[in-house]
């Protein structure tokens, strides 16, 4: 980013700003004054008049203005922001001043002194406190003012020059976001602060990120460089005969420590809310980091989050948006059932989704960017942030529902935020890079579709002896749940050795304690049935293993001896696009219900059952599904559902927006960059590839 002098015209909109704000407080302190004198009368109040109106205006003018200063004139004298403080301040500036105003101003009679009149005191600084909090909720300036100056020392670099030696790089993911729904966002007005990013030279640049379209084959292709043997987002590990799940901190660990090798994207730097930590010396929120034993392998950023649960704005105004996301669930979940949509999931409100919809698309998007923005004032020199809201509403309201793309205003305004950190606190200048590390594609469920999941039409078309299991999905976001209330637990234990912690300790452990209540509602995951069959569902892709036929990979000819029919009856059945299996030759064969290919050789017999999913290129579709299919821990048969004339797909989930697979706009992730280099016609088939083209650019800044 680079920076910009200050100008009379950012100076007004600074001064607007503050007056609008001001203004808004004052007319909330004459909403709250005329309701005090109403409801809780601590005095006896003189007969309405003229005069007394114009008293009762300069008094909420006095208590506004007093109120409007408090949190400033402590960041100033350094006070310790501690909720409680605050609000013991609050509470005490505005008992004087009801005694103030009551006795020289309104013409009461307080009698019984400032005693008398602590209730009132009480409620005046509870309105306050929630109306300033209302009235800010989104105005850049108050947010930047409480949330960055609150950050230790972080003022003493305003106005210094930025050290030209050295630049950095952020990268915010938008996980789930595709190329086009970007595009779209930004052209219906959602995404205002990308919009001037593209206005300003940016690029925003297509690629696939190949298969499995998900989140741990794709950041760990982003962040290594290699995403080999990751073939969906659960599979059954046959050699070591464990179930996988890359939301498992245990299983994200695995992943991460296979394919670390000292050279990853963000050595030196810090991981902010994904599934791995790219060799990152500091992690917060990252799964493959969260404590198993007591050696850590990361320093984790404990201080960030203690300092977030200081801070009585950013804490404050988390709870406010929290509140207010749950009444647009309401609100959204009611609209959706009054008109009848389809597809649609019957877990909206209430449902253990409403909690982990407020979780990770306010509480956990709050924290990581203020996160963020603390490793930017540092000076770390390299950045991954993840923004997880979006693919969880995406989940259940669809990839293009308002619902969904609603998320994105708030990811925009935190972006502006980010960028204002970068252009005033920075101590050097730093490449800011937008990323998705997968699409969605939309449609009815599988079950929605046909009346039964994908493991009963397997266990349906077995021998009644064979025991077909299925690992119960769990969203990625209960994974992140489970890791901030780790986190918490871990920053209070860290706490707890320092004086003077108590009340931050108490806070950090309630609100720990709330999430653990929420994650209690949900299904827990965990296998069903047998195991002479595993699925392994992941969106519209699924993996088979047939453990009862081998301990290692069994070939197509095995799996027709053992079970006569059954290959045959998948492919044909109308839900299913393709089935992939190993010939006793060792060629990979697509099998398609008119058709087959030999993906070793390339030879095609009828329809090419890969056309449907060719996506402008047959080639490109054929080397990722080989390559799939040569992984070790691939299963047996490999499923894809159908793609149905509208683009849609079914997923074997119960997710009505879904990835994994191929079809729609699952592979189409995108890149957002500065113009650093023209990267439009570099042909990405892989995440693994993105990582060679941010390391060419990191290396500008910071030369290994």
């Amino acid at each position: 980013m680079r920076k910009t002098a200050v100008v009379p015209k950012s100076l007004f909109r600074d001064f607007r700003r503050l007056f609008i704000s001001f203004g808004g407080f004052f007319v909330a302190e004459v909403i709250i004054l005329v309701a005090l004198v109403l409801a809780v009368p601590p005095a006896s109040f003189a007969p309405p008049s003229p005069g007394l109106i114009a008293r009762g205006l300069g008094a909420a003018f006095i208590i506004a203005a007093a109120n409007f200063a408090i949190l400033p004139v402590l960041l100033w004298l350094r006070a310790p922001l501690i909720v409680f403080a605050v609000g013991a301040a609050t509470l005490i500036v505005n008992t004087l001043l009801l005694v103030l105003t009551a006795d020289l101003l309104l013409g009461a009679r307080v009698g019984s002194g400032p005693l008398g009149i602590f209730p009132s005191a009480l409620f005046l600084s509870l309105a306050n406190a929630i109306a300033g909090g209302l009235i800010a909720l989104d105005d850049d300036y108050t947010y930047l003012r409480f949330a960055i100056h609150a950050v230790r020392g972080s003022g003493a670099r305003l106005g210094r020059p930025k050290d030209a030696g050295h630049r950095g790089m952020v990268l915010l993911e938008i996980d789930g976001l595709s190329y086009e729904r970007m595009r779209a966002a930004v052209a219906h007005g959602l995404m205002p602060a990308v919009r001037d990013l593209l206005r300003a030279g940016y690029c925003l640049m297509r690629f696939d990120c190949g298969l499995p379209s998900q989140t741990s084959s794709s950041q760990v292709g982003i962040m290594y460089g290699d995403n080999e043997d990751i073939p969906a987002f659960r599979w059954y590990d046959k050699r070591r005969r464990r179930m996988r799940v890359s939301n498992n901190p245990d299983d994200a660990h695995f992943i991460n420590a296979r394919h670390s090798n000292g050279r990853g994207l963000l050595r030196r730097g810090a991981s902010i809310n994904n599934l791995v930590n790219g060799d990152a010396a500091r992690s917060l929120l990252t799964l493959s980091t969260l404590p198993r034993n007591s050696q850590l392998q990361t320093e984790r950023a404990l201080d960030v989050l203690a300092s977030f649960w200081l801070n009585p704005y950013t804490f404050g105004r988390t709870l406010a948006l929290c509140v207010v996301d749950v009444c647009i669930e309401i609100y959204q979940a009611l609209r959706q059932q009054m008109r009848g949509g389809w597809p649609r999931l019957d877990r909206r409100f209430p449902s253990p989704y409403t909690g982990l919809r407020v979780v990770t698309n306010v509480l956990l998007r709050d924290l990581a960017v203020y996160a963020t923005m603390h490793e930017i004032i540092r000076g770390a020199p390299v950045i991954y942030m993840s923004f997880i809201g979006y693919d969880e509403v995406a989940h259940h309201a669809g990839p293009d529902s308002p619902d969904a793309m609603n998320t994105l205003r708030g990811f925009d305004r935190h972006i502006r935020h980010i960028q204002q950190t970068i252009r005033h606190f920075a101590p050097f200048d730093y490449d800011l890079i937008i990323l998705s590390d997968h699409g969605q594609s939309a449609g009815a469920t599988f079950r929605q579709r046909y009346g039964c999941t994908l493991r009963r039409l397997i266990d349906d078309l077995t021998r009644t002896d064979v025991h077909v299991g299925e690992e119960r999905a769990t969203e990625a976001g209960h994974s992140f749940v489970q890791a901030l209330i780790a986190e918490l637990h871990a920053a209070s234990q860290h706490l707890r050795s320092q004086e003077g912690r108590r009340i931050r300790r108490a806070v950090m452990r309630a609100t720990a304690h709330t999430l653990e209540g929420v994650e209690k509602r949900r299904p827990q995951p965990g296998m069903q049935g047998g195991d002479d069959i595993i699925v392994c569902a992941s969106g519209n892709l699924a993996h088979i293993y047939f453990n009862s036929v081998g301990e290692h990979r069994v070939s197509l000819q095995a799996i027709e001896a053992e079970h006569p029919g059954l290959v045959d009856a998948l492919i044909q059945h109308e839900g299913i696009g393709f089935v992939v299996a190993a010939s006793d030759d060792g060629h990979v064969l697509v099998l398609g219900k008119r058709g087959a290919r030999d993906l070793s050789i390339g030879a095609v017999t009828g329809e090419d059952p890969l056309a449907p999913f060719a996506d402008g290129d047959l080639h490109c579709r054929a080397e990722q599904l080989l390559r799939l299919a040569r992984f070790e821990s691939s299963g047996d048969l490999i499923l894809n559902s159908a793609i149905y004339a509208d683009g849609s797909v079914a997923a074997f989930e119960e997710l009505i927006g879904s990835h994994g697979g191929l079809g729609g706009q699952q592979t189409h992730a995108f890149i957002l960059h500065p113009g650093i280099a023209q990267s439009d016609d570099n042909h990405i088939s892989n995440s693994a590839d993105v990582y060679a083209l941010l390391e060419a650019w990191k290396r500008r800044g910071h030369p290994d």
